[in-house]
């Protein structure tokens, strides 16, 4: 995966990880309006390429995707975490516990279906100054 490299001003980069076009639709509008620069994925398979090849500062995933490859983008997610990559915010039809249950633990940053737009744009703005040393 490549390294965050957000220059300085520059708008956070987010990758949307989401197959359902209404939910999609929705998310990218919030985020763009809380100045969020933000890519698409419809796919595990999508999501793991443009990763490759894209910097991204943040990512939501949202776990049930067509191609079933969802524990995998996560799994890479959890790897990238571990070095300080960038920040991950898990989103799914399933309660926290049947996710938990399907894909192990997914820490704090897990929203359930249906869930607030504006719930998520506050969790990223949190994630990703936690993440520049309070900076924001």
């Amino acid at each position: 995966m490549c390294a965050n490299r957000q220059a300085p001003g520059a708008p956070p980069k987010v990758l949307l990880v989401e197959d359902e076009p209404a939910v999609a639709r929705m998310l990218r509008i919030s985020l763009r309006a809380a100045g969020f620069d933000v890519a698409d994925a419809v796919t595990g398979g999508d999501a793991l390429q443009i990763l490759e090849r894209e910097p991204a500062d943040a990512v939501i995933l949202d776990l049930g995707l067509p191609d079933g490859r969802g524990r995998e983008v996560l799994d890479r997610l959890r790897q990238a975490d571990d070095s300080g990559f960038h920040a991950w915010v898990v989103i799914s039809g399933l309660d926290r516990e049947e996710a938990t249950g399907r894909y192990g633990p997914l820490g704090g940053h897990f929203l359930a279906k249906p869930f607030d737009p504006w719930d998520l744009v506050r969790m990223l703005q949190t994630l990703l100054s936690e993440r520049n040393g309070g900076r924001k």
